[in-house]
């Protein structure tokens, strides 16, 4: 009974973490419960059927992750920000605006040197942070 009241805690605290591996793990006890209660395993060979389907359940996690690589990176079509129109209000250090988007002030970059002044418009084409990456044109390939 242990081993199925583990697997449901580990099956709850995936439900916060987003991994696979406690997932695995949950089956593995799952597993070992189910063991116990239709065979009467002892908890050795319980413990044993659950290390031994949890590094399998890993291993397989693991393959499967490499041949899936997760992209980190948004495409441009994820965002509903880019392509919008963005006022510039003023120079800031570093290369950096002060810009005028969304009812607020937020603070971008031009992606490419540009003689801007304050009053003009610019279009949002991707993000860093919190720091919109801009262009003066509205036909230009976005990019993260």
């Amino acid at each position: 009974m242990i081993w199925c009241i583990l697997a449901l805690v580990l099956f709850v605290l995936e439900m916060f973490s987003g991994t696979f591996y406690l997932l695995v793990i949950s089956a593995s006890f799952l597993s070992a419960g189910l063991a116990e209660w239709l065979l009467n395993t002892s908890n050795n060979t319980n413990a044993i059927l659950a290390t031994f389907f949890s590094l399998i359940g890993i291993i397989i996690v693991r393959v499967w992750q490499k041949k899936h690589p997760r992209e980190n990176k948004a495409k441009a079509s994820d965002s509903p920000d880019y392509g919008q129109i963005v006022i510039l209000s003023k120079p800031l250090t570093d290369g950096l605006w002060q810009v005028q988007y969304r009812g607020t002030i937020w603070q971008a970059r031009f992606t490419q040197p540009t003689h801007a002044k304050a009053g003009d418009t610019a279009y949002i084409i991707s993000h860093n942070g919190n720091i919109l990456n801009l262009t003066l044109s509205a036909s230009t390939n976005h990019q993260e």
